[in-house]
């Protein structure tokens, strides 16, 4: 926190009286070496003597200081006319008057008055130092509202969009409607009153990781990342409308005439990432929702799949991806809340593909859902993943993952998949127990009614199957009480919001006491703070994956990066 005045910088000041002497004082020093200062108190004064001028004194040129201060009072050794100030005194009136003191007393300590007739002390190097901090931060924020500015916004959307983790990014362009009326007929006063709220709620909608800045005017932006197992369009579509509702949510803090509008416009990267481009597509979808009315959300054109060109290039060649070996498995650990051993392992697809380069899930599945080809790329990872699997098995014995997870389609949950699942595990030659289901949980209650018979007759092999997105969508919980059902994973939306959200934190300790209650394990998706880790441990959350715990790579190395981390059994 930036310091405000000497009231947050001061320390408390130890206070000697005028006719202790030099010889008292000297033994303070030597055993409090944290003391840099002291006061000395003679009546209703107060003086001041510096600890390493002091020492010089006592010291003396030739060695005979000491004999001479000895048995001297302090009030002799002490400043009677040190800069004595209110603890209200901001941190740069007080730097400016320290710079314009005499130079043999310019470095001394500032004595502060507080509240309640207490006294501390400032140095001049803190005074100095938290200057510097000030002018730093205003730098980076805007004045009037405290968040980032646009050039420092433009700075974090370039690095962004320059980092090659496979997210993607995401901007909210946020335009105030009416701002002008509210101007005219209330003042700018009131104006900027509604600037400064529209501010702080946009900062306590933030999630971690995200950035909310204040363009100028009465234009705002917020910055994110979309995990790249998340669906852009739906990412976005949330990210506006979380914004919107922050926005227009009223909490009597505002006179009770004025109604904060938003027009609203989010773009999302496509593979190219430029920044400029991610801009002017918010701003021209803002400058629609602005036309259409206001006070509403509208995502770029294509943004479902980054670029629309690049979504038919992806369309056309998906099943030459199988046939050209262009397919690749990442995996991601699944690790102990309480102890972080590596628990399992996640399989994760990815296209390498000769002209885009490495594509995420959200690039590629959507087209792939449309022209019926899940089916193909389930078979694909299934067999795959048990391949890769039974290597690091027959490799490493029991340091090996208990098991390892495969995402299956609901277009593969309508055809023999048992058959599939079974062949794959044969070929590869690893153990049923080792194989892991995660079942959609936006699958319709018929389909996975239909696909009971054979999810049984796996289980009865010994494979687990997994609830996904436990809370996402639709949600029918009477999937637990007609499916076998071995685990539920908890929604990433949940846990990303469960730190400052109490009904996402809500949601996810029903979640977690459901689970418990019917003897599941629980797995809480997309953990990416040290803060979201810890709330997940008071509640009882036995595990978890996300970017805070290991991101999605190759399985070799994986397991050489947790090669020195124990195994949950």
């Amino acid at each position: 926190m930036l310091a405000a005045n000497l009231a947050t910088l001061s320390q408390r000041a130890l206070v000697v009286a005028a006719s202790d002497s030099c010889e008292q004082l000297e033994m303070i020093f030597r055993r409090r070496v944290d003391v840099a200062a002291v006061l000395v108190a003679d009546g209703d004064r107060l003086g001041l003597i510096m600890r390493a001028a002091f020492q010089q004194e006592m010291s003396g040129p030739f060695g005979f200081g000491r004999a001479l201060w000895g048995t001297r009072p302090v009030a002799q050794a002490a400043d009677w006319t040190p800069v004595r100030l209110s603890g209200a005194t901001t941190v740069a009136a007080a730097s400016h008057l320290v710079r314009n003191r005499p130079a043999d007393h310019r470095y001394d300590d500032v004595i502060v008055d507080l509240d309640g007739g207490r006294i501390g002390t400032v140095s001049a190097a803190q005074l100095f130092d938290a200057l510097a901090t000030q002018f730093a931060d205003r730098a980076v924020r805007d004045d009037l509202t405290g968040l980032t500015n646009r050039s420092h916004y433009l700075d974090l959307l370039t690095a962004a969009c320059s980092d090659t983790d496979g997210d993607r990014v995401a901007v909210a362009f946020v335009d105030l409607d009416d701002m002008k009326r509210i101007n005219d007929s209330h003042g700018h006063q009131t104006g900027d009153a509604v600037l400064t709220f529209v501010a702080r709620r946009l900062r306590d909608c933030l999630r971690p990781g995200e950035t909310a800045a204040r363009l100028g005017g009465d234009e705002f932006a917020v910055l994110a990342r979309i995990p790249h197992v998340v669906r852009a369009d739906t990412a976005a579509a949330e990210l506006g409308r979380r914004c919107l509702t922050a926005i227009t949510t009223r909490d009597g803090r505002l006179d009770p005439t004025i109604h904060p509008r938003a027009s609203i416009g989010v773009a999302v990267s496509g593979h190219r990432r430029d920044p400029q481009t991610l801009v002017s597509e918010a701003d021209m979808a803002m400058y629609r929702a602005k036309q259409a009315g206001g006070n509403q959300v509208q995502l770029a054109v294509g943004v479902e799949a980054g670029l629309s060109g690049d979504l038919e290039r992806v369309d056309r060649t998906i099943e030459q991806a199988v046939a050209h070996g262009e397919l690749r498995l990442f995996y991601q650990p699944i690790v102990g809340v309480a102890d972080r051993q590596l628990a399992a392992v996640e399989a994760l697809v990815r296209w390498l593909h000769p002209s885009m380069g490495l594509l995420t899930p959200g690039r590629f599945l959507p087209g792939a859902r449309r022209l019926g080809h899940l089916p193909l790329l389930d078979a694909w990872v299934l067999r795959q993943t048990c391949t890769d699997m039974a290597g690091v098995v027959t490799e490493l014995g029991d340091d090996a993952p208990a098991s390892v997870n495969v995402n299956i389609s609901p277009a593969t949950l309508a055809t023999d998949f048992d058959d599939l699942v079974l062949t794959a595990l044969h070929e590869a030659g690893l153990p049923a127990a080792r194989l892991r289901l995660e079942l959609p949980e936006d699958a319709d209650l018929q389909t996975l009614t239909d696909a009971a018979p054979r999810l049984e007759r796996l289980i009865r092999r010994g494979v687990r199957v997994v609830l996904d997105d436990m809370g996402a969508g639709s949600t029918n919980l009477r999937y637990l009480s007609t499916l076998t059902i071995h685990g539920i994973k908890i929604d990433r939306e949940f846990v990303a919001g469960m730190t400052h959200n109490p009904r996402d934190h809500t949601v996810v300790k029903l979640l977690t006491d459901l689970g418990h209650g019917l003897d599941l394990s629980v797995t809480a998706e997309g953990v990416e703070t040290a803060e979201q880790l810890a709330a997940l441990a008071q509640l009882g959350v036995p595990y978890a994956q996300g970017y805070h715990l290991g991101r999605p790579q190759p399985l070799t190395e994986l397991m050489e990066s947790h090669r020195h981390l124990p195994v949950s059994r």
